[in-house]
């Protein structure tokens, strides 16, 4: 199938690839439509790792997507031909602890897409356990359907936040889980998020979610920024979705 690969570390290709998948009694095959692409697909490409996981061998990126099921295994029935749907990209050992727990996320033996040796989706098709794929309600479309994954992220943070209504939270980086977290601090009761970036237009696109105050840390100082809109009185939550080592140690 045609996908698009890292070679190796800064050398991207689009080409065939054969990737051998059968479909099981509790599968789905799909059709990709949308990949998003993460921060992690950019690192593979610059420094050919991520920690312990390095890229030793062809590998296709992507793990943020949707699709349409195009086939469905013997034993599939909440799912059909025609569907579009977006998909888990952490497929785990169901019998573990964590996945019995309903903590899947952090099974020690997940196989998650484009994290070597497991080939992501920027590829034609990809068969999928029906159990960690979504149906979509019609009013979601699928190129919104693959920012489920980076929406995820975003919901776990403000959970794990335990938000008050009416907090005041500081978002540093308007990259795409920054904004996710600015949505999901908003949805989850903050009367007000902070964002910082220094990238302009990012911050005049999340100034339009609402009650939102962008900070273009380039032309000002984000504690002043806090100062001002609280009365001095500071952030009750900060999220540091830059991923930046200075913004991390300022925070921290």
């Amino acid at each position: 199938m045609k996908a698009i690969v890292l070679e190796r570390k800064g050398e991207i290709s689009i080409r065939d690839i054969a990737i051998e998948e059968t479909l099981g009694p509790r599968d789905v095959r799909i059709a990709v439509r949308n990949v998003g692409i993460c921060g992690s697909d950019v690192h593979y490409v610059q420094h050919g790792f991520i920690g312990p996981f390095v890229v030793r061998e062809p590998m296709v990126l992507g793990h943020e997507a949707s699709g349409v099921i195009v086939e469905v295994g013997a034993e599939v029935a909440s799912l059909q031909v025609g569907d579009r749907v977006c998909m888990e990209p952490g497929i785990p050992d169901p019998t573990s602890k964590a996945s019995r727990l309903g903590m899947y996320n952090l099974d020690p033996a997940v196989r998650f897409w484009a994290t070597p040796p497991i080939h992501g989706v920027l590829r034609t098709s990809v068969v999928h356990p029906a159990d960690y794929t979504y149906k979509l309600p019609e009013s979601v479309s699928l190129p919104e359907a693959a920012m489920i994954e980076p929406l995820a992220v975003g919901m776990h943070a403000a959970n794990k936040a335990h938000i008050v209504p009416g907090d005041v939270a500081v978002v540093i980086g308007a990259g795409t889980i920054g904004m996710m977290t600015t949505l999901t601090a908003l949805a989850g009761g903050c009367s007000q998020v902070i964002l910082s970036d220094l990238i302009q237009p990012k911050l005049d696109l999340a100034a339009t979610f609402g009650p939102v105050t962008p900070v273009n840390v380039a032309e000002h100082d984000l504690a002043d920024a806090v100062r001002d809109v609280t009365g001095g009185w500071g952030a009750d939550i900060v999220f540091e979705a830059s991923g930046s080592e200075q913004a991390a140690a300022g925070v921290f």
